[in-house]
């Protein structure tokens, strides 16, 4: 009597080790992008200080486990820390999946792409707006009067920008600029990863 050899199982080719680093990389850089708007966001928005999660009701507990001291204002501004990086991530991510650079011509001549594209724009202007504000408020911050302490801070970034309004626009534009390019590079080192494992 003759046996089959069973199948031999397909070998698992794991993706080269500079895709792997290049997604990493673009992931750590993403992490502390979104650190970074939490942070300014935190900074900027003062409404619902004084509202507490823990005061909430049902799930006020949870809250009070994990910080008694967490306000709104946390929530509010990790959920635009969110929007601000995932929005241009979205955004790239459809791109790609939809071939639209291959033929742009061809993808925007459907009366229905028309319109994604001009929501996609105007939801990106929005994040683009809410970053530069943000950023640009807590520059401003910095020129403004203590009240009646006497001015004590040391000469820094911040407060040579808050010297130059100009300069503190063009550094929150470039900012947002390099959020919707560091999504870019994200996108494309996620794409290049899965594409290898296949």
């Amino acid at each position: 009597m003759k046996y089959d050899k069973p199948p031999q199982p397909e070998e698992v080719s794991l993706p080269p080790v500079s895709l792997m680093l290049a997604a990493l990389i673009c992931i750590t850089l993403e992490t502390s992008m979104f650190t970074m708007f939490y942070a300014v966001y935190t900074e900027t928005i003062g409404l619902m200080n004084e509202t507490y999660l823990s005061e909430l009701p049902v799930i006020g507990a949870a809250f009070a486990a994990l910080d008694p001291d967490a306000n709104a204002s946390h929530i509010i501004s990790a959920l635009l820390a969110t929007f601000s990086v995932a929005t241009p991530l979205f955004i790239w991510a459809e791109i790609f999946r939809q071939n639209i650079l291959d033929d742009p011509q061809e993808w925007f001549s459907h009366p229905q792409n028309q319109i994604i594209t001009v929501i996609a724009c105007f939801v990106l202007l929005l994040v683009i707006g809410l970053e530069v504000v943000n950023l640009y408020t807590l520059v401003a911050r910095e020129s403004l009067p203590s009240g009646f302490l006497p001015e004590t801070q040391e000469d820094n970034i911040m407060a040579y920008l808050a010297e130059n309004k100009g300069l503190a626009i063009g550094v929150s534009i470039v900012i947002a600029v390099i959020n919707i390019i560091l999504a870019l590079f994200t996108t494309r080192a996620l794409r290049s990863l899965k594409s290898s494992q296949e």
